[in-house]
């Protein structure tokens, strides 16, 4: 009897990211990425029953390293202000390297399974807003923010960063994702940094 192994799971993921990427999940078959991994369809469904269990499989595994590197980036001795946009640059090069996770962000219907992509971007979703949050609490903390309603805010933030994000890596954007995010930090950022503390640093 086969046993499940590891690096042969692993390989399996590999090639199924390599031609999900490339074809999208809907175009591409179990028997071509078995091929793709040069392993055999017995030995891939012994690992991945369907495709869709095989594509919900990737696409965790990219959002939960993802949200371990931003709770090490959280974990930090760093002012929050820092930490947010250290947070905004690791999303914008996470997804920019990640076009599958992209595609499950924005819902698009040829490189993404959106019925089994749902459950794993909304948990995504409430990590990340989390994470937001609490660098929204250490800045109140710190008095590097003032007292603001923290989880409206952290909505704010995420839901513009997201859009902003998705129009630069698209295309559809009509400046550089670092110019965006450089208005963002100066139009949106500010109008939480106690100003108080600001004048007392000058």
């Amino acid at each position: 009897m086969q046993t499940i192994r590891p690096a042969t799971r692993n390989k399996i993921l590999l090639a199924a990211e390599a031609q999900f990427c490339r074809f999208g999940p809907k175009k591409t078959s179990m028997e071509e990425i078995a091929e793709k991994a040069g392993l055999s369809r017995a030995t891939l469904y012994l690992h991945f029953p369907s495709k869709p269990e095989l594509y919900k499989t990737l696409l965790r595994r990219v959002t939960e390293n993802f949200i371990q590197e931003t709770e090490m980036l959280i974990s930090e001795n760093r002012p929050a202000p820092v930490k947010f946009r250290q947070l905004v640059e690791l999303t914008a090069s996470t997804f920019s390297e990640n076009p599958l996770l992209l595609a499950a962000l924005t819902e698009d219907q040829n490189f993404s399974l959106t019925r089994y992509a749902e459950p794993v971007m909304n948990d995504y979703r409430e990590q990340i807003l989390g994470a937001i949050s609490r660098i929204l609490l250490q800045g109140v903390e710190e008095q590097s923010v003032r007292e603001i309603n923290v989880e409206v805010t952290a909505y704010l933030l995420y839901e513009l960063g997201t859009r902003l994000l998705v129009k630069a890596l698209n295309g559809s954007s009509d400046f550089p994702l670092k110019t965006t995010l450089d208005a963002m930090d100066s139009i949106v950022a500010m109008g939480i940094i106690n100003q108080e503390t600001k004048e007392e640093s000058l």
